[in-house]
């Protein structure tokens, strides 16, 4: 339960070596003296619960947000004297992670890929890893692995993953772990699901979500999916599936794309895009 929250992956993180950014672990009443100290030093600074949250509650400030004597404002999480992170804000590419499961035969890498956030909020992610980070998969995977001794080290067996953002100068910073199944780990096993049998046996996939501009039934959209020839095909295992439903407003699809190759991804979404007429985001 320890690292499932920012303080306890931090120190756990450090211990195992993984490069974090610089930062420090404070109760609600001490964050806005910490974020000034801070402020002296760093352009910018990320403020974050002490929890994994998809992103909720966490605070980008930069030099010049708080004037003089004016409080940060924070979200009520985690109440009076709840526990806060505060982190340099590291200018990043992209985020990545990794999911493993360990268990009495050791740790092994479930998939890796990368992230798609807003804000510091999980929206979608595409594995495997793009080429434009794969310099970073070995560490990641080092990283993942002596967490997964640490794990078992202390009686645990399952899966857990580790998050990393990746700098615009191509540097791996450890962020998160999360000892439990993730947003990636269940769409992950429909992907497996889906393409057993068929003739892709690594596939590439993505979760995403798109708004269309007007809105449809299931029975449209899926339809729309068949005239564009973009239905998953068990017997080929590429496709389009749409695995949450129709949502409410008609509009806010969630989707994932399965391919035979990463490539395969990118021009199956364009197509998708088209098709349902998602809106430009």
């Amino acid at each position: 339960m320890l690292l499932n929250t920012k303080a306890g992956f931090r120190e756990v993180a450090e211990r195992l070596g993984m490069r974090l950014p610089a930062g420090q672990v404070c109760r609600r009443p001490e964050v806005d003296g910490v974020v000034r100290e801070f402020l002296g030093q760093y352009e910018r600074v990320v403020i974050k619960p002490d929890r994994s949250a998809g992103g909720h509650g966490m605070r980008f400030v930069a030099r010049g947000d708080i004037e003089g004597g004016a409080a940060l404002e924070l979200d009520a999480i985690g109440g009076p004297a709840g526990m806060w992170v505060v982190e340099e804000y590291v200018d990043g590419a992209m985020s990545v992670s990794i999911q493993l499961e360990t268990a009495t035969s050791g740790t092994r890498v479930l998939f890796s890929g990368e992230m798609h956030t807003t804000q510091g909020s999980f929206t979608g992610y595409v594995s495997p890893l793009p080429t434009s980070c794969a310099h970073v998969a070995g560490e990641l995977e080092q990283w993942g692995l002596q967490l997964g001794r640490h794990l078992a080290d202390h009686g645990y067996a399952g899966p857990f993953g580790v998050d990393a953002l990746v700098s615009t100068d191509g540097v791996a910073y450890a962020d998160e772990s999360n000892i439990r199944r993730t947003a990636t780990t269940t769409p992950h096993m429909m992907v497996t699901r889906l393409t057993a049998g068929s003739a892709v046996t690594r596939p590439a996939w993505s979760v995403s979500k798109g708004h269309t501009r007007r809105p449809f039934s299931f029975e449209q959209a899926l339809a729309r999916l068949r005239e564009h020839r973009l239905a998953f095909d068990p017997a080929r295992g590429e496709g389009v599936v749409l695995y949450v439903d129709a949502p409410s407003d008609g509009r806010s699809w969630r989707y994932a794309v399965i391919s035979a190759n990463a490539d395969g991804v990118g021009e199956w979404d364009a197509r998708l895009s088209q098709a349902l007429e998602f809106e430009s985001t």
